[in-house]
């Protein structure tokens, strides 16, 4: 009985193909682990938010005129009021922002689609909801400004 492939008989070894298989499941979880979850995504865009709403605070302050995040469909952006109207602002880092298709952030208390830091640093008290297939994940702006990520 030969052991190889090169032997009089044609057709792989039993070892040869236990081997192969072998090499494909390494590299097909490879794969699976790459690939970002639900669960990573949501955490990764709530994460984002609550950075772009403390980095929103501190330019409210640093520059001297209030800021703001809106909620829109399929995302936010950020907004600065120049004396009479609020101006979407179009610079990094500030540019708006597009959530994963599926993704959705609501306002608690409903409705409240505006999220305002005044000059000092002080802001609408608000909790920033975000959902994506099925989990959920809270960003929450307190009273003087403070942002902190929930569950």
């Amino acid at each position: 009985m030969p052991i190889s492939a090169t032997g009089s008989d044609r057709g792989f070894t039993l070892i040869e193909l236990i081997v192969v298989l072998a090499i494909i499941a390494v590299g097909a979880t490879a794969v699976m682990l790459s690939l970002p979850g639900p669960e990573r995504a949501l955490r990764d865009s709530s994460e984002r938010l609550a950075a772009q709403a403390a980095a929103l605070r501190d330019e409210a302050v640093m520059s001297s005129r209030p800021m703001a995040i809106r909620l829109t469909d399929g995302g936010y952006r950020f907004e600065h009021f120049d004396g009479v109207a609020w101006v979407t602002e179009t610079d990094k880092p500030f540019r708006a922002i597009d959530l994963p298709e599926g993704m959705t952030v609501v306002a608690v208390p409903s409705g409240e689609q505006h999220i305002r830091f005044d000059t000092t640093g002080l802001a609408d008290p608000v909790a920033l909801s975000l959902g994506y297939q099925g989990l959920r994940r809270t960003v929450t702006v307190n009273a003087g400004g403070g942002v902190a990520l929930g569950g």
